[in-house]
């Protein structure tokens, strides 16, 4: 019986140690590394503009005007929202929201493109389900962004 706590205790440990590795380590599959916006990956805890499948596929946001100011808007909504930029060059943004209770951290790209369209992306760090979690955050985006004066 007390072996079996032990490796319990150590596999609990494990799984707590891999969710804070995963959570704090930036991924290495965002735009501005890789130069190209992802889709999504097979688990459900993303949300992404260019999806393949509808089970991930969110529309893309749109804009008028010029690139510089939609990035100053979202900029600005994102935080109101709470969230963090932790990478920006020009027509692109990287923020950095935290899970209230658990504090996890889920990725948020936006790519402004010049003829309207932004392309957006939305992924937990760790996790398989997010409960709509992400999707939800994309229509929050969505709607303030459309109210900004």
């Amino acid at each position: 019986m007390k072996t079996l706590l032990i490796v319990l205790l150590v596999v609990a440990l494990g799984v707590v140690g891999l969710g804070l590795y995963k959570t704090h380590t930036t991924p290495a599959d965002l735009y501005v590394f890789t130069g190209e916006f992802a889709g999504c990956p097979a688990r459900p805890s993303c949300v992404s503009s260019v999806a393949s499948d509808d089970a991930h596929r969110v529309p893309a946001l749109a804009h008028t005007g010029d690139t510089l100011r939609a990035v100053s808007m979202l900029r600005e909504v994102i935080d109101r929202m709470g969230g963090v930029i932790e990478h920006e060059s020009p027509g692109y943004l990287h923020a950095v929201f935290a899970t209230p209770r658990m504090r996890y951290r889920d990725d948020v790209e936006l790519l402004v493109l010049p003829e309207g369209r932004i392309e957006v992306r939305s992924i937990s760090r760790f996790g398989y389900r997010d409960f709509d979690v992400n999707r939800a955050r994309v229509e929050q985006l969505r709607q303030a962004f459309e109210v900004v004066p």
